[in-house]
């Protein structure tokens, strides 16, 4: 039975139809599906190695652009609710968040937070979208070629290093990168 499943996922990560789909399914995540892109980047990728930068490239793209689509929903929600609410009383959110928007962008992308938050949170708060848009490519692209590389390069032993290393790879990592950013933005 696993020889049968194994192999439906191996016929359909191949097919024409592999691309849309996950293209379909990175941008509807970033808005408001709850299914991550990994769950079809992985066997495409561990399936196709020849074509992993090309599904790395459509992954981060659609799940940028269904970012952009929630960014702009959350800029309209504030406007169509701000008559409705008292905005004095989230005066300190929305300060807060456009001074750290930064480092919630770039883990947002990358963690396993979920990004469709930060995205609708982003607009919302009527963050910078320039740099909503460049943190969100760095942010997903990243995580997913750090994702495609590990399964491309390292196949069954890869898949088991993603699910071994889930807090190394997806909490320390962007750390690390927001560090360094900081001391390099400080020291300038």
């Amino acid at each position: 039975m696993f020889q049968k499943f194994t192999k439906i996922i191996e016929i359909n990560s191949r097919s024409k139809f592999a691309q849309p789909v996950l293209s379909l399914i990175a941008l509807c995540e970033s808005i408001f599906f709850p299914i991550p892109p990994d769950t079809v980047l992985i066997p495409i990728i561990y399936f196709n190695k020849e074509k992993y930068l090309l599904t790395i490239i459509n992954c981060t793209l659609f799940s940028v652009v269904g970012g952009i689509a929630g960014y702009f929903l959350g800029f309209f929600i504030f406007d169509l609710v701000k008559e409705y609410i008292d905005v004095s009383k989230q005066s300190n959110f929305l300060k807060f968040y456009n001074e750290w928007g930064i480092i919630a962008v770039f883990l947002g992308g990358f963690t396993p937070i979920p990004y469709k938050i930060i995205a609708l949170t982003s607009g919302y708060s009527k963050f910078n979208f320039l740099l909503f848009v460049i943190l969100s490519i760095l942010s997903r692209g990243l995580r997913f070629f750090i994702i495609g590389f590990i399964i491309k390069k390292y196949g069954d032993f890869g898949i088991n290093i993603l699910k071994k290393n889930k807090l190394l790879i997806f909490f320390l990592i962007p750390l690390l990168v927001i560090s360094l950013i900081y001391l390099v933005i400080s020291h300038a």
